[in-house]
């Protein structure tokens, strides 16, 4: 079995809720890959290798403080990210512009 990040995969898990998916209202896979990413990198990463180790950490993130972590993150992600897209859009193709990157991932804005 391959190394596994399970806080990815239950982030992935939880940003599939309706509720967080109004936040962005964009959903092309750059912005929907950005708000992963920024929300993970402000998590604890929890590695798994076997199935039992999967196990546990799932356990682990069925209290609630954990996943209220999970949740808070992935919130200022999409917010973030919904005020500071990165993918081209096409008033800005058409002005020759770019959109801002994400510089500050790791920044202050959380």
């Amino acid at each position: 079995m391959a190394v596994v990040n399970m806080t990815e995969v239950l982030a992935r898990q939880m940003w599939k809720d309706p509720e967080l998916q109004k936040l962005l209202p964009c959903h092309c896979q750059q912005c929907l890959d950005d708000v992963l990413a920024m929300a993970l990198n402000h998590l604890p990463p929890r590695y798994a290798t076997t199935d039992e180790g999967q196990l546990y950490v799932q356990v682990e993130y069925l209290r609630p403080q954990l996943r209220s972590d999970i949740l808070r993150e992935l919130t200022q992600a999409a917010l973030w990210v919904s005020s500071h897209p990165r993918h081209a859009s096409a008033e800005s193709d058409a002005a020759g512009g770019d959109s801002a990157p994400m510089e500050s991932e790791g920044g202050s804005h959380t």
